[in-house]
């Protein structure tokens, strides 16, 4: 097959992620994929998502949607068996962290080095797979990608291969821009606009949740803590949290409208994770003009800049002060959502699937 006068080039999008509930890393697959669907408009490449049956797929213009394998299978024996063989004519492209051994060619997306890094925080099982997958995808896929500069570091560190080996593709943050925010959420919540701080993170060791909770109780009466997160028990280990004082409202899972009018309505975001490879929740809060306060620890300082107020997630006494600076400093938060907002303009999904579609490119 020909385009323009040379071989049609012929991707495909790894859709395991699909069947998975949402979180940093299946949210990153699917803004990309979308960002890629929209940049393909007028070309004449094929892209494919191949995702199990029974998945709901987005809406996609240019990239077609094949399912495959048994009803109800959407596992590692899915990844691993029915999705390279559906793959096998082209590039496949793996974008939510897994991938199988057998592809004949590939390019694999690893969003951090955690399960090197921080194996407690995950299930053994979890934990001990994935050191064995990514450990052989290094030597097998045609490229490897990662979503920042500390990723990219942990992962030489911890897989051994030389930092040109892995490309970079940092997140956007930009997908909640064109959402409508349902104001009702607050309501439900029983909080108040620019009364009360919002964390967003499942509730697992990294996300640093217990140590945040144990901080805010020390803060005066009357304060409010909406957490929205939902725990994934076959991935994270417990957070071994204890009970919340007065205050805390935990939300679990929220739509995007919701999503949004909670960060819209937010005296700050407060995210004290201990490990990230990215760490989406300050990009979308930084868009949206929501002050951060965020961890001093990993790709944190790369994402914000000088967009956050900083604070040693380890410290219990520093993030009570980093909340309580918030809560009564209106020039602080002020200062922090501009620019904040001025970071997050240059971070789109947009850029993102350039940079990765000019990496996929670069293998033909």
């Amino acid at each position: 097959m020909l385009r323009n006068g040379s071989a049609l080039r012929i991707r495909f999008l790894n859709g395991r992620f699909l069947a998975r509930p949402i979180s940093g890393v299946e949210r990153t697959a699917g803004r990309l994929i979308q960002a890629i669907d929209r940049r393909l408009e007028g070309s004449g490449d094929e892209w494919t998502l191949l995702c199990p049956r029974g998945v709901e797929a987005p809406t996609l213009r240019h990239i077609g949607v094949r399912r495959l394998g048994p009803d109800g299978a959407a596992g590692h024996a899915w990844e691993q068996m029915a999705l390279p063989w559906a793959a096998r004519a082209g590039l496949l492209v793996n974008l939510a962290g897994g991938a199988p051994l057998l592809a004949r060619r590939q390019l694999c997306l690893i969003h951090d080095a955690a399960v090197f890094d921080q194996p407690q925080a995950y299930t053994p099982a979890f934990a001990t797979w994935y050191r064995f997958l990514f450990r052989r995808l290094v030597r097998r896929a045609e490229a490897l990608v990662t979503v920042s500069d500390f990723s990219r570091a942990r992962l030489v560190r911890s897989l051994g291969v030389p930092e040109s080996r892995i490309d970079l593709v940092a997140n956007g943050g930009d997908h909640l821009l064109d959402v409508a925010a349902d104001a009702s959420a607050l309501d439900r919540l029983g909080v108040q606009t620019g009364r009360y701080l919002l964390a967003v993170g499942s509730p697992n060791p990294n996300k640093n949740l217990a140590r945040l909770v144990e901080a805010f109780g020390q803060l005066p009466a009357g304060a409010r803590l909406v957490i929205v997160g939902a725990p994934n028990r076959r991935v994270f280990a417990a957070d071994g949290q204890a009970p919340d004082p007065p205050g805390v409202v935990r939300a679990n899972s929220v739509s995007d409208t919701a999503l949004k009018a909670l960060y819209c309505g937010a005296r700050a975001l407060v995210f004290p994770s201990l490990y990230e490879g990215f760490g989406l929740p300050p990009a979308e809060a930084m868009s949206l003009g929501c002050p951060v306060v965020a961890s001093n620890a990993g790709p944190m300082p790369e994402v914000c800049g000088d967009a956050a107020l900083y604070v040693d997630p380890r410290s219990t006494s520093a993030l009570t002060d980093a909340m309580r600076r918030v809560l009564e400093d209106d020039a602080l938060c002020a200062m922090l959502a501009a620019r904040g907002a001025a970071r997050a303009a240059a971070m789109t999904w947009d850029a993102s699937a350039a940079r990765l579609m000019e990496r996929v490119d670069s293998l033909d």
